[in-house]
């Protein structure tokens, strides 16, 4: 699969959690909207759809994801071989990069070379007291 096809079906991937998690936020205020038309009749007592969909921070998440999705398709291109492995990467993006930032080489290689282990340790400073060199 070439890298323009991995990243659109990474970002597709990405794109269907949002909309699945959308969803989610439709559902809790339909379910909201029923218990209070169950509890009284009057209509200017229904929660507002605002209240559970707030557009701009919606919007910078969903554009966030779509893009961590494409990361993850163009990061993973060479080892993904079908178009529902490179959804299921690109919908997985946050949690697959997470992993990988975290794992150890990788942040070795990006903080560069640490104190040698075979060095001897110094022995702590008691507080208060100053060495001279």
């Amino acid at each position: 699969m070439d890298w323009s096809t991995s990243i659109t079906y990474g970002a597709l991937g990405g794109l269907v959690v949002e909309i699945v998690v959308f969803y989610g936020r439709i559902a809790t205020w339909q379910a909201a909207r029923h218990r209070a038309l169950s509890r009284n009749r009057r209509r200017d007592k229904l929660p507002r759809f605002d209240k559970y969909v707030d557009p701009p921070s919606d919007a910078l998440a969903a554009l966030t994801r779509i893009s961590l999705g494409a990361g993850a398709g163009w990061l993973f291109a060479p080892q993904l071989t079908g178009a529902l492995a490179t959804v299921a990467v690109g919908a997985s993006a946050p949690a697959l990069l997470r992993q990988f930032g975290s794992a150890r080489v990788l942040q070795a290689v990006i903080a560069g070379p640490g104190p040698d282990p075979a060095a001897p340790a110094e022995p702590p400073t008691p507080a208060g007291e100053v060495l001279e060199s």
